[in-house]
């Protein structure tokens, strides 16, 4: 028996809505510096954030693009709905397809 993550499917996507604004414009900034696969949609009231299979935020460096301390709770403010598999620690919230 194999301990190896199993895929939901190769092809589908995860992603993220994020409440607009000054976070959010961090966290999309991030993503694009970081995830060229990934897709950013701005909207009047959301930034919607996909991608294939996962997506990986990572706090330190939204800190850093706000030049202030962020942390996981502040990010969770902000996130209005996601798709896939969540896993929050200290230093990074991910997204992803594979099934634990």
């Amino acid at each position: 028996m194999s301990n190896a993550p199993t895929l939901i499917q190769a092809r589908d996507t995860v992603g993220v809505k994020l409440m607009a604004g000054e976070e959010a414009e961090a966290v999309a900034a991030v993503i694009a510096r970081t995830d060229p696969q990934a897709t950013i949609t701005r909207h009047p009231s959301y930034i919607s954030i996909e991608r294939p299979q996962r997506l990986e935020f990572s706090l330190p460096l939204i800190a850093e693009e706000l030049g202030r301390p962020y942390d996981v709770p502040t990010f969770l403010v902000i996130l209005s709905s996601y798709h896939g598999r969540i896993r929050v620690e200290d230093e990074c919230v991910t997204i992803t397809t594979e099934l634990v």
